[in-house]
C-alpha cells in the first residue's frame, strides 16, 4: 500500500521539482525523524522486516539483513537515527574525504525516468572527515552496521599519484585513531573528480594499498571498483585486493557509458556524471558472477546497481554477492523498498529449500 501510494501520487509530485533539491528535503525529513524515540518506532512499524533468515556474519560482523544504503545518499551522515528504521542492515556513508568539498557545478543530480537512472556529477560533495566524525560521533545505536565510504578530496591539490595516496592515508588515519565506523570502503571509481581515476589500474591501486596497509587497520576494507573496465584490467585489480588482504569488493560504482539500448531518455550531449540505476544492473551482475567464480573465497562480494526488487536482490546474490547495497531503486520505487526486499528475499529463500540467506550465495555461479 505504501508503495502503491508513493509510485502513484507522491513521486509524481516529487518528479517535478529539482533533484537535488528533493534529496536536501528528504535528508531534512529524514534528520528530523531520527531525532525522537516516537517517530523512529512509528518509522520502523511502518517499513522495517525482520527475519533470521537474513542474518549473517561476514568478517565479523552481525548483519541482521544483507540490504545496505549505498554510498553517495547520506554524505555526511545526515541520517544514521532514521536509515536502521528503514530496514536497512548496513548504512555505507559518505564518501568522506579529508578536507570539505562544496561540489561540482549544477546541475548535479539528473533523473532518468524511462531509464530508472539518476545522474549524478556531484563530485564528493562531503563536509570533511573532522565535521563528519564529530556527527558521527553521537550515533549511539547499533540495530545497523555503520560503513564509511572514504575517496581522495577533490582538489587539485590531490592530483597528483602522491598526493592522492597521501590524502587517502590521511583520512584514514584520522578516522581510526577516532575510532568510527564498522568497516571502511576505498572509494577509487569516483568518475566525477579532479583527475578522474588515478587509482583504477594495478600498479597505481598497489601503491595506494601498500601505503594503506602500513595503518594496519583491523576492522574489514572493501574496495568500490569501477564496472567499465575490461575484464582483465578488472581482474588485476582483484589481484591486487586479494595480495593485500583485502576484505571484499564492491561492484560497483557509476557507469560512464550511455548505451542507447539502456538510456531511454534524452540525455544532453554535455550531460556530465555517472549513471546509477538499471544501465548499471547487467554490468554489475556479470562482473559478480566473474568475481565469485574466481576470488569467491577470498574476496567477500557487496552487489550494487539495478536493484528495484527482491528478485533483482536473489539475482545478486545468487551470482555471488553475500551484501547488498542500493539507492536509485528506493527513489523510484519508494522508501518502502527495503523492507520488500527483505520481505522477498525471505520468501524465495523459503520457496528454494534455503534456511538462511548464506546458503543462496553463488548458486547460479
Amino acid at each position: 500500500m505504501i508503495g502503491t501510494l508513493y509510485r502513484n501520487v507522491v513521486k509524481p509530485v516529487l518528479f517535478k521539482f529539482d533533484p537535488e533539491f528533493v534529496h536536501d528535503r528528504m535528508l531534512a525529513v529524514g534528520n528530523f525523524l531520527g531525532r525522537f524515540e516516537v517517530t523512529k518506532w512509528f518509522t520502523r512499524l511502518m517499513f522495517d522486516y525482520e527475519s533470521s533468515a537474513l542474518t549473517q556474519e561476514v568478517a565479523g560482523l552481525h548483519f541482521r539483513n544483507p540490504v545496505g544504503l549505498a554510498a553517495g545518499f547520506d554524505k555526511n551522515a545526515n541520517l544514521v537515527d532514521i536509515l536502521p528504521q528503514v530496514g536497512f542492515g548496513a548504512m555505507e556513508l559518505g564518501s568522506v574525504t579529508l578536507e570539505a568539498y562544496s561540489g561540482n557545478p549544477k546541475p548535479r543530480l539528473r533523473r532518468l525516468p524511462k531509464s530508472k537512472a539518476l545522474v549524478v556529477y556531484y563530485g564528493l560533495m562531503n563536509i570533511g572527515v573532522r565535521k563528519f566524525v564529530t556527527k558521527l560521533q553521537s550515533y549511539s545505536q547499533h540495530r545497523a552496521i555503520v560503513g564509511i565510504s572514504v575517496a581522495k578530496t577533490n582538489s587539485s591539490r590531490t592530483a597528483t599519484e602522491e598526493q592522492g595516496i597521501q590524502d587517502y592515508y590521511e583520512c584514514l588515519q584520522y578516522l581510526e585513531s577516532q575510532q568510527i565506523g564498522d568497516y571502511y570502503t576505498i572509494n577509487v571509481s569516483c568518475p566525477n573528480t579532479f583527475g578522474g581515476e588515478p587509482f583504477t589500474t594495478e600498479d597505481r591501486l598497489q601503491k595506494l594499498l601498500a601505503k594503506i596497509s602500513s595503518l594496519n587497520i583491523k576492522k574489514p576494507v572493501f574496495i568500490k571498483l569501477p564496472i567499465n573496465l575490461t575484464i582483465e584490467e578488472f581482474d588485476a585489480l582483484l589481484r591486487v585486493a586479494v595480495r593485500f588482504k583485502i576484505t571484499g569488493v564492491v561492484i560497483g560504482n557509476l557507469t560512464k557509458a550511455r548505451d542507447p539500448q539502456l538510456i531511454h531518455d534524452h540525455l544532453p550531449a554535455d550531460a556530465k556524471g555517472g549513471i546509477s540505476g538499471l544501465p548499471t544492473q547487467k554490468l554489475s551482475n556479470d562482473l559478480i558472477s566473474y568475481t565469485y567464480k574466481n576470488y569467491g573465497k577470498q574476496l567477500v562480494i557487496v552487489g550494487v546497481g539495478g536493484i528495484f526488487s527482491a528478485e533483482d536482490a536473489y539475482e545478486k546474490i545468487r551470482r555471488g554477492a553475500t551484501l547488498l547495497q542500493l539507492i536509485t531503486g528506493m527513489i523510484f520505487q519508494g522508501p518502502q523498498l527495503v523492507g520488500e526486499i527483505s520481505r522477498g528475499l525471505t520468501t524465495l529463500l523459503k520457496r528454494d529449500g534455503y534456511e538462511n540467506i548464506s546458503e543462496a550465495v553463488g548458486t547460479s555461479s
